[in-house]
């Protein structure tokens, strides 16, 4: 493939790397693969200072160990992954995709937050929902209609915000009241809305070290996000600005664009239907997480001896 930039043989899109930095490309896979492993490393520094115990590592790694949760959500993957190929053309597929994903959003806390699933082994039977009780949902819709409230003033003072620090002060005290607003939820949905418990078990988790655990899981996963978006980037910058141009380059001169090439084309047609479906996985496992890292430290539990 002729160079994107220069139009010189052989050289490809590595002239956006080395466009970019002025670096050969080996030098610059290097320095990015330095640069990406500073969180992790960062995370283990940080283990043993926040998450001592292990409960936050523990609660990361628990929905992985039922092959019934993360098989389905593989299957689920790969066969919205086959439609979208096969259906790429069909203007419905996206309005369905995305009608299927918001009822699995839905029923995601009635599922991964059911106390018995929570509290066992692995989360085998994850599937099994668990009704809180209508105290409990009114409440945490309640706690989600002051979160979305707070997020978007929040939001609009950080449009007309006339400084970069204050900027990223509104910003960071978006994400803590956010997780916040999280951790009061879930606490509710266990304790069935009954608010003394709730009280109880918060001030219980603020003594016994939740909050370097939940802090350190949220890194985790933060790193996780990170990792995953990533090459989703990577790949959409090839779809908007590279794959365009071998096309116009195939087609003047008859010749026809490696398989590779042609199906991240079609993938990122088809992205507003994968969005949502690789996210449905995601939100089921990183809902486990938070409600087994809750359970651990007795959030609900003490229902079942009243």
């Amino acid at each position: 493939m002729p160079g994107i930039l220069t139009m010189e043989s052989d050289r490809g899109a590595f002239e956006l790397l080395e466009f970019a930095t002025v670096r050969p490309y080996p030098q610059v896979l290097f320095a990015v693969f330095l640069f990406f492993m500073l969180p992790p490393l960062l995370l283990g520094a940080l283990r043993n200072w926040w998450d001592r115990d292990g409960h936050a590592r523990a609660a990361l790694a628990w929905p992985l160990r039922a092959p019934a949760f993360w098989l389905p959500g593989v299957l689920w993957c790969v066969g919205w992954i086959a439609v979208s190929f096969v259906l790429h053309d069909n203007d419905g597929l996206e309005l369905v995709a995305m009608a299927v994903s918001m009822l699995v959003f839905f029923a995601t806390p009635f599922f991964c937050l059911n106390p018995s699933t929570l509290d066992d082994t692995a989360p085998a039977r994850w599937w099994r929902p668990g009704w809180p009780g209508m105290r409990a949902l009114a409440m945490c819709l309640a706690f989600w209609a002051g979160s979305s409230l707070i997020s978007f003033v929040v939001g609009e003072l950080t449009a007309i915000g006339s400084t970069s620090w204050m900027t990223a002060l509104l910003s960071v005290l978006d994400e803590l009241l956010s997780a916040c607003f999280l951790v009061i939820a879930i606490a509710a949905w266990l304790n069935r809305g009954h608010w003394r418990a709730i009280r109880s078990d918060l001030l219980s988790i603020w003594r016994n070290g939740f909050v370097g655990e939940y802090v350190w899981q949220s890194a985790a996963i933060a790193v996780v996000f990170i990792a995953l978006a990533f090459p989703i980037l990577v790949s959409a910058i090839q779809a908007i600005f590279v794959i365009p141009q071998y096309e116009h380059w195939a087609s003047a001169t008859g010749a026809e664009l490696p398989t590779g090439l042609r199906l991240l084309r079609d993938a990122y047609r088809a992205d507003g239907t994968l969005l949502f479906v690789f996210v449905v996985p995601l939100e089921l496992y990183f809902t486990l997480v938070q409600g087994r890292l809750m359970r651990q430290h007795g959030v609900g539990k003490g229902l079942i001896t009243k």
